[in-house]
């Protein structure tokens, strides 16, 4: 089978240059989105920019500065000027993950980013491509297959240490099978393999797997929510497959550089709430296949405190090497 390996690369050299790459241009608001251009995050990201910026009153432009699961474009926002025209996303896995995943911390998440407020919740899907190995076009004929043929069946992620990876890692393990890892660039490559039948499985967020779906150049096999998911009412969860321990939401949101005035958090928290009571702005995060919930500052920095020991835990009991 044909594998493309995507290598990482390294976090310093992006780091140290951070404020001179936004040098260029200091006009409105920068988001920095720490993943490439196309994939759920992103895409996540972008959402809902336009109604932001008309509550905060200022333009709202976009960076994508991908790498190393996010820690790059994270690595980029705490080490920007805390002036509040740089504002970052994040992820579970940068929040969560990432600092009990690499051996070199040049990040801390909890110290060096400040919380704003939490976008969304989002569900997992197991998506195959039912074209990509005769004969396994189903839960039951996937999981027979890789007992089969252990480490033979390659899954796509977004990069090590992502959802993707961990979820991937996690299915096999309470699965009771082997799976090879390729790990890509961001959710949008790794999709690409998926529907090119070079990579058969992805266990991927909502937004990255869902218009493939519906295209039906993939085929959704379970979910790793605790309940059937309403955009994909016949793809069972994967405790109804016997695994009771498998319940995996990914999450994400925005942040600020550490030692931001607390007036402008103050601002930017109150902004991005109030998205809460705005119709169309839980329209365009749920029509995504995402759950919105736009926390305001203290409740997402509640929130993280609450989700880093549950991940620190998975990154533990799955054995990633650390990196």
């Amino acid at each position: 089978m044909f594998r493309r390996v995507f290598c990482l690369m390294p976090l310093a050299p992006f780091v140290v240059s951070a404020r001179s790459v936004f040098a260029q241009n200091k006009k409105g608001i920068c988001l920095i989105v720490p993943f490439p251009p196309g994939g759920g995050g992103d895409r996540l990201a972008r959402a809902n920019l336009e109604r932001l910026a008309k509550k905060l009153e200022e333009s709202v432009w976009v960076a994508n500065r991908p790498g190393a699961g996010g820690s790059i474009g994270a690595g980029i926002v705490a080490t920007s000027v805390n002036d509040g025209k740089t504002l970052g996303y994040v992820t579970n896995g940068i929040m969560a993950v990432n600092p009990y995943l690499y051996k070199n911390k040049i990040l801390d998440p909890e110290n060096d980013l400040i919380p704003v407020g939490q976008i969304s919740r989002i569900g997992l899907v197991l998506a195959l491509n039912p074209r990509a190995i005769k004969g396994v076009t189903d839960y039951k004929s996937l999981v027979e297959y890789a007992t089969e043929h252990p480490n033979k069946v390659d899954f796509a992620s977004s990069g090590v240490g992502t959802s993707s990876h961990l979820a991937g890692l996690y299915f096999a393990k309470e699965q009771g099978i082997k799976l090879h890892h390729i790990p890509h660039a961001g959710g949008a490559s790794a999709i690409l393999e998926v529907l090119s039948g070079r990579i058969p499985i992805m266990i991927d967020v909502l937004p990255n797997v869902l218009p493939h779906v519906k295209k039906g150049a993939l085929k959704a096999l379970a979910v790793t929510t605790d309940r059937r998911i309403e955009a994909l009412p016949n793809a069972p969860t994967l405790k109804e497959f016997g695994l009771k321990n498998l319940e995996l939401y990914a999450w994400d949101g925005l942040v600020l550089p550490k030692g931001t005035n607390q007036n402008i958090l103050r601002k930017y928290s109150q902004a991005f709430a109030s998205l809460a009571q705005d119709e169309e702005a839980r329209k365009a995060i749920e029509n995504m296949g995402a759950e919105p919930v736009f926390s305001d500052s203290e409740q997402f920095g509640r929130f993280i405190k609450t989700e880093i020991p549950k991940w620190r835990s998975l990154v533990e009991q799955i054995g990633v090497p650390n990196h």
